[in-house]
């Protein structure tokens, strides 16, 4: 008479490999979440990188328009031979086409120190905005310039990052 007991030998084996193939799809599973998490820390990393490059290049214009805004040269007036200005782009868009920064008149890069280019090669743009003659009529007072500041700066893995600033100072 057969026992029951060799009718359930086989199946310890199945049960302990359908554990095994559980187990490992789990495993599959977690190392596939892992890869996708460090992919994502990744760029957010560089697009962080890349927004703080940029960040300085409008630091580093904006101080520049603190430092010449009164100064006797007028650096910032359009008018002015060596002026660190460009006429304002016909259009609102232009800084998106990297055709235009490679060619833009007055494109100053961000350095160290010692006169080298910083990582990410944060760059900026000083557009003239033109000149608000004052809101009172027959009054004689101060007329503001305003200037727009783009600034690019790309991080390690390709990231491209461009900020704007506006400004505006009283001549």
């Amino acid at each position: 008479m057969p026992s029951t007991n060799n009718k359930q030998q086989g199946m310890a084996l199945i049960m302990s490999l359908v554990m095994v193939v559980i187990i490992a799809m789990i495993g599959i599973a977690i190392a596939q979440q892992v890869t996708s998490g460090r992919k994502s820390s990744a760029v957010h990393q560089d697009h962080s990188m890349s927004f703080s490059r940029a960040t300085s290049g409008v630091n580093e214009a904006e101080f520049v328009v603190r430092q010449q805004a009164y100064h006797t040269d007028a650096l910032l007036n359009p008018d002015t031979p060596n002026n660190l200005v460009t006429a304002a782009f016909a259009s609102d868009t232009w800084w998106q086409d990297n055709n235009n920064w490679t060619s833009a008149p007055k494109l100053a890069v961000v350095t160290d120190s010692y006169g080298n280019a910083l990582a990410g090669q944060p760059s900026y743009i000083i557009e003239d905005g033109g000149v608000d003659s004052g809101l009172v009529l027959g009054a004689k007072v101060p007329k503001r310039r305003f200037l727009r500041i783009t600034s690019k700066a790309e991080g390690e893995g390709g990231a491209i990052t461009y900020l704007q600033s506006y400004v505006a100072f009283m001549e």
